[in-house]
């Protein structure tokens, strides 16, 4: 598989947070609340195979709570997954 697949929007409008990899990508997204208080996704990136708790992020993005957000969000992961993956 060479794509990044993430829940659907009802899943993160409940305030869930996922966990997912592609080759040797790791990431995790969930929902905050901005100082504004607009919820956004951030997306944590880095390299595996340890937990994210034990490695370096390498990049952090956040994405509106949209399905325009959620395909930002994947293609963004996509983009540098294929990078980490060379």
């Amino acid at each position: 598989m060479n794509t990044i697949e993430i829940p659907t929007l009802l899943f993160w409008e409940n305030g869930n947070s996922w966990y997912g990899s592609l080759g040797s990508a790791r990431f995790f997204i969930r929902p905050e609340t901005s100082e504004k208080e607009e919820k956004r996704l951030v997306v944590r990136l880095w390299k595996g195979p340890l937990a994210m708790d034990l490695s370096e992020i390498i990049a952090t993005a956040g994405f509106p709570v949209t399905e325009e957000g959620l395909a930002q969000a994947a293609a963004w992961l996509e983009e540098r997954a294929a990078v980490m993956n060379r």
